[in-house]
């Protein structure tokens, strides 16, 4: 079997898939895949897969080494290229290919009956111009109102109570202050726009039961020194995930950049000659100049020349898997700084946030700890007031708000002493 061969099983596989039916873009991230796999074979001459084969190419594309090809995974990085690599192993061996046929749409969490109502509010939040991530928040709300008002016999939106969406956040109970904080906005939105369709007699937007949102409900982790040298020592930067993650943890402990700022950097916000990255805060509309530290230009130029994918977008980090475009929410950069660093070993006392946004904060505590002006920590941060940094991040430092404490015995005496003079 040669290379020829070997492209021809890359066709097998897809054959097999789009004959249980896979999507047609399911099919073509199986193909990236596959073609990488046929490219890495015949790179090293080879016309069979085995398991040791496998497990190396699957190091190489997603940096984590596994033990065993068929061994229990939960990383879904991981999952993609796995899948894959298998159905072709299987193929270039001259097994029957398996594919599990059962395919299970995507639920719709919203009652069917309300669906046409949910679809003209949303396209009402697009007219207004609200970002998608925030119309996909409101659809997640109103889709859980909306089915709870299915579940308690609500037909008719005209009979609709203050109790009855007072029932529904009573059963939100279990999930986190700020979260329900959040979704009784969006509920908000939902009753007013009810009211102006003709929906509902009057708004029960103003008729909401109160919610106190506690602010710090979660207090994020402070990495210490170690722990990130741990977690940056753990990433195998042979493989382009691993080059791109390490690159994307360290410019996030060093500088600071939100995640929202991470993933929109783009290659011509970077100034080699000048030494500095110049963007505009996603957040805040506010530009932000910092200086582009030696240790993290070099692991962005590691990655972008040596790990990044070709690929249309001009953002400095992107994904390794067909289209090859931007990541697509916070969560999905966040999530691989806790995965490294369970790969490290480091773990987290429960109720800690552990994402790339607690790096941020780790580093606002170090500079506060060292002495820094609380305006260069603010500008570092991007903080359009001292006030917030010292709102948030202050609490946190501990060392130097008992520098600030009197002793108690000092108290005492003083107070003693006034006492004798009157």
């Amino acid at each position: 079997m040669g290379e020829a061969d070997v492209g021809v099983s890359v066709g097998r596989v897809l054959a097999v898939l789009r004959g249980v039916g896979r999507a047609e873009g399911t099919v073509r991230r199986y193909q990236v895949v596959l073609d990488r796999f046929a490219a890495f074979l015949a790179g090293r001459g080879l016309c069979t897969a085995s398991d040791r084969v496998c497990i190396e190419f699957i190091a190489d594309q997603t940096g984590v080494r596994l033990g065993s090809l068929r061994e229990p995974v939960k990383d879904r990085a991981v999952q993609a290229v796995r899948r894959p690599v298998v159905l072709m192993a299987d193929v270039l061996a001259g097994r029957a290919v398996e594919v599990d046929r059962t395919v299970v749409p995507a639920k719709d969490g919203c009652a069917a009956k309300f669906r046409p109502l949910r679809g003209d509010y949303l396209a009402l939040c697009r007219r207004r111009g609200n970002a998608e991530a925030t119309v996909v928040a409101k659809d997640r709300a109103v889709s859980r109102l909306l089915t709870y008002l299915d579940e308690v016999g609500v037909d008719d939106l005209a009979a609709l109570g203050v109790r009855d969406v007072s029932g529904f956040l009573l059963r939100q109970r279990g999930l986190r202050r700020k979260t329900v904080s959040a979704m009784r906005s969006c509920l908000a939105d939902f009753l007013d726009f009810l009211a102006a369709a003709g929906r509902t007699p009057r708004s029960l937007a103003d008729r909401l039961p109160p919610h106190r949102h506690v602010r710090h409900e979660s207090e994020p982790h402070l990495w210490t020194a170690d722990e990130i040298r741990r977690t940056l020592a753990g990433i195998d930067r042979q493989s382009a995930t691993g080059k791109r993650d390490y690159a994307m943890i360290l410019t996030t402990a060093r500088l600071g950049l939100r995640i929202s700022d991470l993933r929109r950097l783009e290659l011509g916000d970077l100034d080699w000659r000048a030494k500095r990255i110049t963007i505009v805060q996603c957040k805040t509309g506010r530009p932000l100049s910092l200086p582009l530290l030696d240790d993290v230009g070099w692991a962005i130029i590691d990655y972008v020349k040596y790990g990044r994918p070709e690929t249309v977008w001009a953002k400095v980090f992107v994904k390794h898997r067909h289209p090859f475009d931007t990541f697509g929410c916070a969560s999905s950069v966040a999530s691989r700084l806790s995965r490294h660093a369970a790969r490290a070993g480091i773990t987290f006392p429960p109720g800690q946030v552990c994402g790339m946004h607690s790096l941020r904060g780790a580093l606002a505590v170090v500079m506060i700890g060292d002495g820094t002006p609380m305006p260069v920590v603010s500008a570092v941060l991007g903080h359009a007031s001292s006030d917030t940094t010292q709102a948030y991040y202050l609490r946190f430092d501990v060392e130097r708000l008992r520098c600030c404490a009197l002793d108690v015995e000092d108290v005492i005496e003083r107070a003693g002493a006034g006492e004798r003079d009157a």
